[in-house]
């Protein structure tokens, strides 16, 4: 005997219901686009964070940096008071040592090197670019400007102090003495009264180099101050973002 299974009429989708399903993927794609969109800019956002803030303690290390350097500034420019006095005593009542000593710790120098690397880092991504980066980026721009004139600062006086080292130096003190006081102490300097007469011209000169050399230390002073200043400010304004 014939068996009839009963037939189920298939049902046909509207139009309404395939435009439904399409909207339903197509939102479910965007917002799964979205979604990673969020996602990628929450972990570039906190990696611009965490550079930030390596950023920042950077310039605090550059601050530090700056007041040892400026210390040293203050001594260097110290001794170019003490031996400027010294020089105007009679030639018999100057300590041979003393002069000696102070002859050679005017001519030391120290080049400022900035801790950099993260700034660089973060520049180059673009992080200080746009509109609300504006004040942060100028500081930083400063910071730069006034680094890259401590730099070419410190080539010139190199380039001066060896001019000066070659052609005026050695009318100033005995090559002999000098070799005696190799070392980090200097103690083969002799210690007795009385050094080599220098005459009014070679002391003249002499004079207007230390009060050269003077103005030459206070100018690189205003250069850490220019340093400090927008170091601190480019603290600021991360600590103020972060």
């Amino acid at each position: 005997m014939e068996i009839h299974h009963p037939h189920h009429p298939t049902h046909k989708k509207k139009w309404t219901e395939y435009i439904l399903e399409f909207l339903m993927l197509f939102i479910a794609v965007t917002l799964g686009f979205f979604a990673e969109n969020i996602r990628e800019h929450i972990a570039e956002e906190n990696k611009k964070k965490e550079l930030l803030e390596s950023v920042s303690t950077s310039f605090k290390k550059d601050l530090e940096t700056i007041k040892t350097h400026v210390i040293f500034n203050e001594y260097r420019r110290s001794l170019c008071d003490s031996l400027d006095s010294l020089i105007q005593l009679p030639y018999d009542k100057i300590e041979q040592k003393l002069y000696y000593h102070l002859m050679t710790d005017v001519l030391h120098m120290w080049k400022y090197t900035s801790y950099n690397k993260s700034r660089i880092e973060a520049e180059s991504k673009g992080y200080f670019s746009s509109y609300k980066d504006e004040a942060l980026a100028n500081a930083i721009y400063k910071y730069d400007y006034f680094n890259g004139e401590l730099d070419a600062f410190f080539q010139t006086e190199m380039n001066s102090l060896s001019s000066y080292i070659d052609n005026r130096y050695y009318k100033y003190v005995d090559p002999d003495i000098l070799k005696m006081g190799r070392g980090l102490n200097r103690k083969g300097y002799p210690y007795k009264m009385g050094i080599e007469k220098l005459s009014a011209q070679d002391l003249k000169e002499l004079r207007i180099q230390l009060a050269v050399k003077t103005e030459v230390i206070d100018y690189e002073k205003q250069l850490y101050d220019s340093l400090s200043f927008y170091a601190n400010k480019s603290i600021k304004l991360i600590e103020e973002k972060n």
